[in-house]
């Protein structure tokens, strides 16, 4: 006959806790809530063995943590989080049980979820919360689709790791960074219309960046993908733009404007139809340039062009504010052979 499992409860190792203060019962083999008070300021129960959250505290004024339990549903969660909401490390298959409302940042990552949806028809147990103030992080699960997720956030959002082909469901606008990384996409899209933070999408099946958001306030990372063109990539970029650990033979579509600019690693023999303006590095580096023709006139930054093979330097690249970067060509190039086509403000690396 197997053993019984032992019944830890809240109450059995915190005693009776006065409502409304702090309350830290993590890592206590807890595997029952009963005996919580129903107003807590901060609430962590994370680290134990649990898998319900029946007995929970109704009301927390602070974060609500119940990360690295046993958990497959949220039921009996607190109807009410003003501050984080963590649930992340579990083994949930569904967030029915979730808080409508979250008002710091929502951490649902390294579950089993396929979905963002819940499985009921319960109102309260709906799934997802549809307003998150903070963050939301869905990272690290099984998810083939963002159906279901936030209408509203006020900050990041982290999908990567999933099972992601398309990225239908995605809240319309990020206010902070929108990071798609290591999925399965084979298309952007779906995208969000507007992210004011980062774009990061680098690590999927993508062949092409048409369908993709209409505006990106900071970086934008589309690297180790299967891009053959960039035609659909945005014409401004406020932050840096990595393209680089694709099959692009051509950078044509590429930004016209951009911080930085990264196309290392692909099959580029030409910079034709590179940036116009380059506010910071330019590594086009480990590609099969024999020409630097394309370049941009002006880079402020460092300017890469080492892993080619290049046996001359002349180009249309004239100024450089940092350092002029040439090694491993076809070509040893000195120092001499740099300044005399370049005016180089940094130091000259061959």
């Amino acid at each position: 006959m197997g053993k019984n499992t032992v019944q830890v409860t809240f109450a059995d190792i915190m005693g009776t806790c006065e409502g409304k203060e702090d309350i830290d019962c993590s890592n206590k083999g807890l595997t029952s809530l009963s005996g919580c008070p129903e107003k807590v300021g901060n609430f962590n129960c994370s680290g134990n063995q649990l898998t319900t959250l029946e007995g929970a505290p109704k009301k927390v004024k602070g974060d609500f943590n119940c990360s690295g339990n046993l958990l497959t549903l949220l039921e009996g969660a607190p109807e009410e989080v003003r501050g984080h909401f963590d649930c992340s490390n579990n083994r949930l298959v569904s967030l029915a049980g979730s808080p409508v409302f979250v008002m710091g940042d929502f951490s649902c990552a390294g579950n089993q979820l396929t979905s963002l949806k819940g499985e009921t028809n319960d109102a309260h147990l709906a799934g997802c919360p549809e307003i998150v103030e903070g963050d939301f992080n869905c990272s690290g699960n099984k998810l083939t689709t963002l159906d279901g997720a936030p209408v509203m956030l006020g900050g990041d959002f982290d999908c990567s790791g999933n099972q992601l082909a398309k990225l239908d469901g995605a809240p319309k606008k990020i206010h902070g960074d929108f990071d798609c990384s290591n999925n399965q996409l084979t298309s952007l899209g779906g995208s969000p219309h507007c992210i004011m933070g980062d774009f990061v999408c680098n690590g999927n099946l993508l062949t092409s960046l048409k369908g993709g958001t209409r505006e990106v306030g900071g970086n934008f990372n589309c690297s180790d993908n299967k891009l053959t063109t960039l035609k659909g990539a945005n014409k401004k970029i406020n932050g840096f733009f990595n393209c680089s650990a694709n099959q692009l033979t051509t950078l044509k579509g590429a930004p016209e404007e951009v911080n930085a600019f990264i196309c290392s690693k692909n099959q580029l023999s030409s910079l034709k139809w590179a940036p116009e303006k380059v506010r910071g590095d330019f590594d086009c580096s480990g590609n099969q340039l024999i020409s630097l023709e394309g370049a941009p006139k002006k880079v402020k930054g460092n300017f890469n062009c080492s892993g080619n093979q290049l046996s001359e330097l002349d180009g249309t690249v004239k100024k450089v504010g940092g350092d002029f970067i040439c090694e491993n060509n076809t070509k040893v190039f000195d120092e001499e052979q740099v300044r005399l086509v370049c005016n180089v403000k940094g130091n000259c690396i061959f």
